[in-house]
C-alpha cells in the first residue's frame, strides 16, 4: 500500500530545504567576504608601506638640503595631500621624481628653498 503524505508535511519539507539551501548561499557569500576583506587589509598595509618608504625618501631629500617641514600624522590623509599639493619643496621632488623636471631645474629650485625662513 501507498502512503499518502499530508500537504501540509510537503509544504513544511520544502520550507527547510529553502531555508537550508539560503543558510548555504549565505555562509558561502560570507565566507568570500571573509576572503576578500582579508586580501583588502593585506594590500592595503603593503600600500601604507610603501607610502611610509615615499615619505622616508622624501624626508631624505629635504634633509640632504636642510628644508624642513612637519609632516601631518600617519594616519591624516587629507593633511598630507594638502601638504604635498602646496609645499614648494615637496611639489618641486614630486616633479622631478615623476620626470617632469630635469636634476639642474630641480636642484637650483631646493637651493632658492634653502634660503627661504623655516616653517612655523
Amino acid at each position: 500500500m501507498s502512503k499518502i503524505i499530508q500537504f501540509s508535511d510537503l509544504a513544511r519539507q520544502q520550507q527547510f530545504h529553502l531555508l537550508e539551501h539560503k543558510r548555504q548561499e549565505f555562509q558561502e557569500r560570507d565566507n568570500y567576504l571573509a576572503r576578500r576583506r582579508k586580501l583588502m587589509f593585506q594590500i592595503e598595509a603593503q600600500m601604507r608601506q610603501a607610502e611610509i618608504e615615499q615619505q622616508e625618501l622624501y624626508r631624505q631629500l629635504l634633509e640632504l638640503y636642510q628644508i624642513e617641514i612637519n609632516f601631518p600624522e600617519l594616519g591624516d590623509r587629507v593633511g598630507l595631500h594638502r601638504l604635498f599639493a602646496e609645499h614648494p619643496a615637496l611639489l618641486t621632488l614630486t616633479q622631478f621624481l615623476q620626470g617632469r623636471l630635469e636634476v639642474e631645474e630641480c636642484y637650483k629650485r631646493l637651493k632658492e628653498l634653502q634660503n627661504l625662513p623655516l616653517e612655523p
